[in-house]
């Protein structure tokens, strides 16, 4: 019985394979004025330390050494005329822990740092509260050394 079963199945899938039609599946058209002049990058970070004007972000450069760049607290305040430049937003984990870069044509647009909310995380750190941090009154990124 379960050979008569089993060779009955295996003709009808022949069956039905043989008489399936080999009809394309129809594609959307791609049209230019549907493509986003918005790019990103994700930057793995290594470490965040806190200032009092701004963060100083260590990031890893193409698997090969580190970098740093400073990133203004007043980026996270926006208003109608300015929108905020920086967002936070939470990961579990500190090991996947990144910055996206987010640019519009070519400029740069905003920042979006995916870190833990907890400042006890180990990625958290304190820059020098006493001394000015170079950078802290910047109103864009530079291009990154990456």
């Amino acid at each position: 019985m379960k050979k008569i079963f089993m060779i009955f199945a295996l003709a009808a899938i022949f069956t039905i394979s043989a008489f399936a039609q080999n009809t394309p599946v129809p594609q959307p058209e791609r049209t230019e004025g549907m493509w986003s002049d918005m790019t990103y990058e994700n930057i793995p970070i290594l470490k965040i330390m806190e200032g009092r004007d701004g963060y100083v972000i260590i990031y890893q450069k193409n698997k090969v050494g580190v970098a740093n760049t400073v990133i203004p607290k007043k980026w996270a305040r926006g208003t109608p005329e300015s929108p905020r430049k920086l967002k936070f937003r939470n990961s579990k984990n500190s090991r996947e822990a990144f910055m996206t870069v987010i640019k519009k044509n070519g400029q740069f647009s905003r920042v979006v740092l995916t870190v833990p909310y907890s400042k006890q995380n180990a990625i958290w750190g304190l820059a020098d509260y006493r001394v000015q941090m170079d950078g802290a009154d910047k109103e864009t990124l530079e291009e990154l050394d990456l």
